[in-house]
């Protein structure tokens, strides 16, 4: 064992410098990676009526598309047979937009003031609430009660739903002075939806659709389409 070696066993190992021991205090933080979410529409506020804008696809009233609130989701696709009255056919057949299967049918007669629909297969008169009255009243599956349609506004244009109790359930505004729009459809339950819906939107378009008639039959010509 040389000097030098004899000398370092006599004075030990010399402080070598070596990394400081981590502390809790002196951890690194661990960055948090960011994670990407997604940007939602708002939730519908079921507590305000629901509104639906019904538009003509052309200049006639033959085929109409029904929208949601913000115009852009094409909900239901209504088109009309232009035959007579005297045909087999539906008159007006209402589709779900996006799968194009039928929700309900109407066919008007020229001898009986009863409207004949069927919505989801199932037949469901549409019945005048008397000669004098422009009401027409049906028993609806999805309310369990009878509702009905009659006319509202200074021109008669615009509809109101109610119930026994004289609940409004929708209302129809019609867009008297627009050359591309029917009208607006106000659902009072924002909640409503499904069958109950459907029931609403056919029902609906099937007095529209009487009152045009009506109008035209009597040479006050197309009114509340416009």
């Amino acid at each position: 064992m040389n000097y030098s070696e004899q000398h370092f066993r006599n004075q030990g190992a010399p402080p070598y410098p070596g990394p400081p021991m981590a502390t809790p205090s002196t951890y690194p933080t661990p960055q948090k990676t960011p994670q990407y979410v997604p940007s939602q529409p708002p939730a519908p506020n079921y507590n305000t009526p629901r509104v639906l804008h019904i538009y003509r696809d052309g200049i006639t009233h033959r085929h109409m598309t029904i929208t949601d609130e913000a115009k852009h989701l094409p909900l239901y696709k209504i088109d009309q047979n232009s035959g007579s009255v005297f045909s087999s056919k539906p008159h007006m057949t209402i589709a779900n937009a996006s799968s194009s299967q039928t929700i309900g049918t109407a066919t008007f007669h020229n001898w009986s003031r009863t409207i004949d629909l069927e919505i989801h297969g199932r037949p469901i008169p549409f019945e005048s609430e008397g000669f004098f009255t422009r009401s027409y009243a049906f028993s609806s599956p999805a309310f369990g009660e009878r509702l009905r349609w009659e006319c509202d506004g200074i021109f008669g244009a615009d509809l109101v739903l109610v119930n026994a109790r004289k609940e409004w359930i929708a209302k129809f505004d019609a867009s008297l002075f627009s050359m591309s729009k029917t009208g607006k459809l106000h659902v009072v339950n924002g909640s409503i939806t499904g069958v109950a819906l459907d029931e609403i939107v056919v029902s609906g378009a099937a007095m529209v659709q009487h009152e045009r008639r009506r109008r035209a039959n009597s040479g006050g010509g197309g009114g509340g389409g416009g």
